[in-house]
């Protein structure tokens, strides 16, 4: 025969079999990264797990019991990790920084401010009449478009390239002019040309004007495209090479050299060309 109190244990034991399975699955769920780990509250848990332990008398509730424990502490080493990461990377809560400022006052805040604030620059040498006299000049000054209308330049155009065509134009010297100064330089560095075959780019260039150094260095770089000569780079020194058939044409996969020549010091130039 049934009594009430045995049918009530009976209840006791179906339910808290269901809570330890529902716990299982939370917990398999959080491993496998369905759930954040602090989504279970274990405190919760385990007093779940007290609540029904002195009610299991069959082997397979103490097992279920056992595997929940392992589980909760499963969860428990990921809840942990997850704060070491956060504290590394000084990660705080949203929900606890918003509660956290509300209960502060606003002197407070003040305060935490200006312990905080480091400016990147400062402003104690710009003065108030400083800042006016900026403000009258650029409010005063004409747009650049406006300005040039002033000396009727029309509108002003790209910068090109000045290529060999572009001098003919500009009437600075015929083609028979250009062809006859190149081949010129040609045979001046085939002249030059030592006993290892090449010459130094600086030597050859460097003049006691600065108009005619860049202007050799101009012709220079007409030698090297249409194939008169060749450089040599290595890491201390330029070399000019000449060719003895030129091409007289565009050589293939040309590659810019950007070669920089002091005006004040030519000399400091040829250590450090580039």
């Amino acid at each position: 025969m049934t009594t009430p109190d045995n049918k009530l244990e009976r209840v006791r034991l179906t339910s808290g079999r269901k809570e330890l399975r529902e716990l299982i699955q939370t917990c398999e769920a959080i491993r496998d990264r369905k759930f954040n780990p602090f989504f279970l509250d274990v405190g919760l848990a385990v007093e779940t797990l007290r609540k029904y332990f002195p009610h299991w008398d069959l082997l397979d509730d103490h097992c279920l019991d056992a595997e929940t424990i392992k589980d909760l502490a499963e969860v428990l080493g990921l809840q942990k990790s997850q704060l070491r990461y956060q504290s590394s990377a000084l990660y705080t809560n949203p929900e606890m920084l918003e509660r956290k400022f509300r209960s502060l006052s606003v002197k407070r805040l003040g305060e935490i401010f200006l312990k905080s604030w480091h400016p990147v620059i400062e402003r104690e040498q710009l003065t108030l009449s400083a800042i006016r006299e900026g403000l009258a000049y650029w409010n005063q000054l004409l747009t650049y478009e406006e300005r040039r209308k002033r000396l009727a330049l029309g509108r002003a155009i790209p910068p090109a390239a000045a290529d060999l065509d572009s001098l003919v134009k500009s009437g600075i010297l015929t083609r028979e002019q250009f062809a006859g100064n190149l081949r010129g330089l040609w045979e001046e560095l085939r002249a030059q040309t030592d006993a290892d075959g090449f010459v130094e780019y600086w030597s050859f260039i460097r003049r006691d004007s600065y108009q005619e150094t860049v202007e050799r260095a101009y012709y220079a770089s007409f030698l090297l495209t249409y194939g008169y000569a060749k450089m040599l780079r290595d890491a201390k020194d330029l070399r000019l090479v000449s060719v003895a058939t030129p091409t007289e044409k565009t050589a293939a996969g040309l590659v810019s050299f950007p070669i920089a020549i002091s005006k004040d010091d030519r000399s400091s130039a040829s250590k450090n060309p580039l």
